[in-house]
C-alpha cells in the first residue's frame, strides 16, 4: 500500500510541474493538438500509479517525450502561421450579415441546431440578434450582437429546420404545417428552400437557403 501511496505522488508531483509549464489554460481553451496531449498524458500517467509491477520510469518517461513534443509544437505555431493554420485551423464566420452560413457549418461538421446551442450559451435567442458569429479555433464561439435588435419576448420556436418540420414545435405554436407552406409558397419558398423558420410572440424569422433571412409579422 505505501509503495502505491509513494509511487502516485511521485507521479502527480511530476504531472504537476509538468502541466505548470504548459501554461495556464482551461480545457475549453485547448487548441486540438494540446487537448490530444492532456488525454494521452493522463493515460499514461494512471498505468504506472496502479500498477506497481510497472517501473515507474516507464510512465515518466513517455511522459517526458510529449511535453517535449508539446513545447516543440507550441514553438513552431508561434513563429510560422502556416504551420499554425495546419494544426489548430482557423476561425470560421458561422453566421454573417446574410444569416447563418450553411456552407462553413457543413465545413465544420455542424448542424443548425448545434449552432443555435452555441448562440443559446452566449445568451442570445435568435439570429437576428447576432451581426456575426466566429467559431474560434478552440471551439468557442465568438459573437458580435446586432445593437438595432430587439430581444425576442418570449422563446422562439423553431418550425422548420434544415428543410424539415419539428412537429412538437408547430403544435405548441399555434399553428399547422398547411399554414406555413401556404405562408411560404407566398414567398415562392418551399420546405426544402428554408435552413430555419422560427416564430416568437407575433413574428416569423424565415432564414433560406443562400439567402438573406427576413423577419415578418405573422400573418
Amino acid at each position: 500500500m505505501l509503495v502505491v501511496i509513494f509511487r502516485t505522488l511521485i507521479v502527480f508531483l511530476f504531472l504537476l510541474i509538468a502541466l505548470r509549464f504548459m501554461g495556464k489554460r482551461q480545457i475549453g481553451e485547448l487548441q486540438p493538438f494540446e487537448f490530444v496531449i492532456t488525454l494521452v498524458v493522463a493515460e499514461l500517467a494512471c498505468a504506472p500509479m496502479s500498477d506497481i509491477s510497472i517501473p515507474i520510469l516507464y510512465g515518466i518517461l513517455p511522459v517526458v517525450i510529449i511535453f517535449l513534443m508539446h513545447f516543440i509544437l507550441t514553438t513552431l505555431t508561434i513563429k510560422s502561421i502556416k504551420f499554425r493554420k495546419f494544426m489548430n485551423g482557423k476561425p470560421i464566420i458561422v453566421i454573417n450579415e446574410n444569416g447563418i452560413d450553411v456552407g462553413n457549418l457543413k465545413k465544420l461538421n455542424m448542424n443548425v441546431n448545434d449552432l443555435m446551442g452555441s448562440i443559446r450559451n452566449s445568451e442570445y435567442f435568435s439570429v437576428e440578434q447576432v451581426s456575426f458569429a466566429i467559431l474560434e479555433t478552440n471551439g468557442k464561439l465568438s459573437i458580435l450582437p446586432n445593437e438595432q435588435a430587439q430581444a425576442p419576448k418570449s422563446i422562439p420556436l423553431s418550425l422548420i429546420v434544415e428543410g424539415k418540420f419539428v412537429d412538437a414545435n408547430i403544435a405548441l405554436s399555434n399553428t399547422d404545417k398547411e399554414e406555413i407552406s401556404s405562408f411560404l409558397k407566398t414567398k415562392n419558398l418551399k420546405i426544402r428552400d428554408i435552413v430555419l423558420m422560427t416564430t416568437e410572440s407575433d413574428k416569423l424569422f424565415v432564414q433560406p437557403k443562400g439567402e438573406k433571412y427576413f423577419v415578418e409579422e405573422r400573418p
